[in-house]
């Protein structure tokens, strides 16, 4: 995780930082595919995002995870963005880091049980404006919660009010 950290670090070092397209007061709200790594389960997730100040953003997402081998997850993040520009107005990487809400339900013969946590999430993310409303981004982010250390991969569509 550190070298992914470092090597987004000095990417936008090397390339300097460009003008990105979010705005302050810009909405937008996306749909992701989302797999865990710990859970190693496919899952849905829905975000909303803000642009605090020009080329950040904040974002709120909820990811609820399909059930496998007797566990289920669903996560809340807020996460800050920092949108730096590669090419065009239309290709950005951002790092991430925000807060997490875990709750992860286990269930096997007939005993239930439940753990929620709070953690933190570091990562980086690429964006691609297909025009002025629609945009796609792949993200990796690091989930670090007590007990439930996890990778989240995430694919998505987003929409620009």
């Amino acid at each position: 995780m550190k070298k992914i950290l470092t090597l987004v670090c000095a990417l936008m070092l090397g390339m300097g930082i460009g003008q990105a397209q979010v705005h302050q007061g810009e909405t937008a709200a996306g749909i992701n595919l989302v797999y865990g790594s710990e859970i190693e389960s496919l899952g849905l997730g829905a975000r909303f995002q803000y642009g605090i100040l020009d080329q950040l953003r904040a974002e709120v997402g909820f990811n609820g995870f399909f059930s496998h081998n007797h566990t289920s997850c669903f996560d809340v993040n807020l996460n800050a963005h920092y949108l730096v520009g590669l090419w065009n107005d239309q290709l950005f990487i951002y790092p991430l880091a925000g807060v997490n809400y875990t709750m992860m339900k286990f269930k096997e013969n007939g005993i239930s049980d439940e753990e929620n946590h709070v953690g933190l999430n570091l990562g980086a993310g690429i964006e691609y404006e297909l025009n002025e409303h629609f945009g796609v981004n792949f993200e990796y982010r690091h989930t670090i919660v007590r007990k439930v250390d996890q990778g989240v991969f995430g694919l998505g569509l987003n929409y620009k009010f």
